[in-house]
């Protein structure tokens, strides 16, 4: 769910690399960059991470071919894309930076479409909602 402003702030945010406009507490090396950025930096790299968290992400239109391109051949994918994406992140060495803060909220009250046996957690599961969340991504200088 964007936050108010997010489509007008969509044009500064693009950069030649994808940037993810949300973040969990998770991973926790990259949580914690964020937290020592908030209020001094507006991107952090996602660095090395055993995931790529892509509730929202702003692609570069080379870098989604690239990534199809690299999907159709990659061998073991799963059904994890968050996952699947830090592979190919790991494999190319493909930079990704996320926003601080994040400028979408995961709706957690609707269940997963992966499927499996997770249930929705309402908001309180410190992995499935926003670290740090923008009131209005307007007020932020990006």
């Amino acid at each position: 769910m964007p936050v108010p402003g997010f489509a007008d702030v969509l044009p500064q945010i693009a950069r030649n690399v994808p940037v993810c406009l949300w973040m969990s507490a998770i991973p926790s090396s990259a949580a914690g960059r964020a937290r020592k950025a908030y209020g001094r930096s507006r991107y952090i790299s996602l660095g090395p991470a055993p995931f790529v968290p892509l509730v929202a992400v702003l692609w570069p239109v080379q870098r989604v071919r690239l990534f199809a391109e690299w999907a159709e051949t990659a061998p073991r994918l799963t059904r994890a894309d968050d996952g699947n994406v830090a592979r190919w992140m790991k494999q190319t060495r493909q930079e990704f930076l996320v926003a601080v803060p994040s400028i979408v909220e995961h709706d957690d009250f609707t269940p997963t479409v992966k499927g499996g046996t997770r249930k929705e957690s309402k908001g309180l599961a410190k992995d499935r909602v926003a670290l740090l969340l923008a009131d209005d991504a307007r007020h932020y200088q990006w």
